[in-house]
């Protein structure tokens, strides 16, 4: 794969989204050693969970799995960014979310929160999402092109981002 090869849908991991629960496997609250495990790896590293308190959130990379795992400091699943460029295809309902047009996932989560009642709400860089959903609909640059990189996060998580979120997130283009 070259720098900004996008890998095609049929090539790609299926997995589904079930708001504020579940991305693909990955069940939201999962310690970082079982999103290992799930995901693959069963490093060391990860079979210490020495969390507790207000420590900073740890970010865990599956760069062959195209997945960033995101944990509270007291060490469980709290958000999973997907790779735009080939990461898994995550569907909601039947509609894929990762490596689309920007403008065409913005039209489609502002019609599906007004057609559920759900929350529309967008973040400090503009990027929509709904708390309710547990969904920000990032992008992420593949060349000249920009395609969403969706974020999935546990509601409180996603009613502030800004706060919640490692920088590092922000810093993905």
């Amino acid at each position: 794969m070259e720098l900004w090869d996008v890998k095609r849908d049929e090539d790609r991991a299926q997995w589904t989204f079930t708001p504020l629960v579940s991305v693909g496997p990955l069940q939201f609250g999962m310690s970082p050693y079982e999103v290992a495990v799930t995901l693959g790896r069963d490093d060391p590293r990860f079979y210490k969970d020495h969390f507790g308190g207000d420590y900073a959130p740890r970010e865990d990379r599956f760069t062959d799995v195209g997945v960033v795992a995101y944990h509270t400091g007291s060490g469980r699943l709290a958000g999973v960014a997907v790779d735009a460029l080939n990461g898994p295809q995550v569907t909601l309902e039947g509609i894929p979310l990762v490596g689309r047009v920007p403008s065409t996932m913005e039209h489609w989560i502002c019609d599906h929160t007004q057609a559920h009642g759900l929350d529309l709400l967008y973040i400090h860089e503009g990027n929509p999402g709904s708390a309710d959903l547990g969904l920000i609909m990032r992008v992420q640059r593949a060349g000249d092109i920009l395609l969403s990189r969706p974020l999935f996060l546990i509601r409180e998580w996603a009613m502030g981002v800004w706060d919640h979120v490692p920088q590092s997130e922000w810093r993905t283009v």
